[in-house]
């Protein structure tokens, strides 16, 4: 049996509320500004990059109202699902480095194309290990979820959306928990498994929301619901336009957590873009695993600025031989034999690897939002890094980011949803709950902060705004409402 003593973290009630209102502030500042669509040059001349490409297809994006361009006549073209975006396939013959790169260059030159890249390789960042029957979930309680437990055990009404290969609903410990799920490898609405060894996808879902109180197996972190967006096959391979396509079905499901233990070494625009729109206009949390490289870089989309990345630590509570690291690392979870489910016949499985230790992280991300569904994906970020156990060097580093993740102490630090106020002036009705404001009036009115920043103009509105005091005016009348 393992011991872990040495390594527990010590937990009391003196949470830092003041550097999570500062992480609130910074990250919120970072997101308001996130409008950059990144355009990578990197397979115009690096060899690496090709060994990631699937072989046979480009992604292109044309601009509002631009048309395909001539150049690609003759060749196979499909618009991907849930995206502005093209998936266009190579004929056999000309399916030779050299010549698609000269394609991309000329695709990226006419004025219609937003960007063209290569279709790449995603792989599962999984570091697997013999199967072992037991029920030793050290990961559950070295991040305190059992005392996080008493304040909430999580809610079916907040879906977290798994991308990965398979997930087996049938099991005996996921089935409560499962909605429904979408297959972007054999195109149609069932992701369940092809084989046996299409395991990856079923252990990261257990680990987030393996059933609790049946009797059986393992226990998940969070009691929510599960949803499988199949974005890998059998083999644990997909590409970033499976990866993309997942993203957003997940987000328009109605998603809130999104887990990706999944990840390539070269970064994608399209992958980028979906994730953006996950975040930035669905407000889902995008969390990823840093990958197993045991390299000071972390593979995409864990890499990119609005997904939580996560790193793994091991039974010594030291960060995992595999797991890789950097400037842009968050945080650490247990990464090393991890139980958890597997396809068929109600099987578990340890396994180790990011990939492990992504979905407790999310499972945390759900119970976050369980308590308060609310929060914005910045809120859920600030929260979960704000509360971490400070690991390695003081304050963030590149091995542990801002530390291991606590449960307990995330959830201490999570408030309750704030009660709604509704107030109404003449013709200007104000509804604020939480962060979500809508606004009606019978004539145009204009929206300003309290330091006088023109805000919003019109008859209706309904979005989110920053913490802070607000004005409305409409002709004569003028309402002040508070967003806290």
């Amino acid at each position: 049996m393992m011991t872990l003593f040495s390594f527990l973290p010590f937990v009391d009630d003196k949470i830092d509320f003041e550097r999570i209102e500062k992480l609130k502030m910074y990250y919120d500042s970072v997101y308001s500004n996130l409008t950059v669509k990144n355009y990578y040059t990197i397979f115009a001349d690096s060899s690496w990059y090709w060994e990631n490409w699937d072989k046979r297809s480009i992604i292109v994006r044309l601009k509002k109202g631009g048309n395909l361009p001539s150049l690609l006549s003759g060749f196979g073209i499909k618009k991907l699902e849930n995206s502005p975006s093209y998936l266009i396939e190579i004929p056999e013959d000309l399916r030779s480095v050299d010549y698609v790169k000269s394609l991309l260059y000329n695709l990226n030159k006419d004025p219609n194309v937003e960007f063209a890249e290569p279709n790449l390789i995603y792989r599962v960042s999984y570091w697997p290990n013999d199967p072992y029957m037991g029920r030793h979930l050290w990961g559950m309680w070295v991040i305190y979820a059992d005392k996080g437990w008493d304040i909430t055990r999580g809610s079916r009404s907040v879906k977290v959306c798994v991308i990965d290969d398979g997930v087996d609903y049938y099991h005996e410990d996921l089935q409560a928990n499962y909605g429904y799920g979408k297959d972007f490898v054999d195109n149609d609405n069932d992701p369940y498994p092809v084989r046996a060894e299409e395991l990856h996808g079923t252990h990261v879902a257990g680990t987030i929301a393996g059933v609790m109180d049946n009797g059986v197996g393992v226990v998940g972190v969070a009691q929510n619901l599960i949803l499988s967006c199949r974005a890998l096959n059998d083999s644990g391979i997909g590409t970033s336009a499976a990866v993309a396509q997942c993203i957003r079905w997940c987000a328009d499901t109605g998603a809130k957590v999104i887990n990706m233990s999944l990840g390539s070494p070269a970064p994608s625009s399209e992958v980028e873009s979906a994730v953006n729109y996950a975040v930035d206009t669905a407000r889902a949390v995008a969390i990823a695993a840093a990958g197993n490289d045991g390299a000071s870089s972390l593979r995409y989309p864990a890499a990119y600025p609005a997904v939580i990345s996560v790193g793994a630590i091991d039974t010594s509570g030291r960060k995992a031989y595999f797991s890789n690291y950097g400037s842009d690392l968050d945080v650490v979870a247990p990464g090393v034999y991890i139980l958890s489910t597997v396809p068929y016949i109600n099987r578990y499985m340890f396994l180790m690897g990011t990939s492990m230790a992504t979905p407790h992280v999310s499972g945390l991300a759900g119970l976050i939002l369980s308590k308060n569904p609310n929060l914005s994906p910045s809120e859920v970020r600030a929260i979960i890094t704000g509360t971490a156990i400070d690991m390695g060097e003081m304050g963030k580093d590149w091995f542990y980011g801002y530390g291991l993740i606590n449960v307990y102490r995330a959830l201490l630090a999570t408030p309750s949803p704030v009660l709604s106020s509704d107030k109404r002036e003449g013709n200007i009705r104000v509804k604020v709950s939480g962060r979500k404001v809508v606004i009606e009036g019978i004539e145009e009115f204009k929206i300003y902060s309290s330091d006088g920043r023109f805000v919003f103009s019109g008859k209706e509105f309904e979005g989110f705004l920053n913490a802070g005091i607000y004005f409305v005016k409409g002709g004569r009348e003028v309402l002040k409402f508070v967003v806290k």
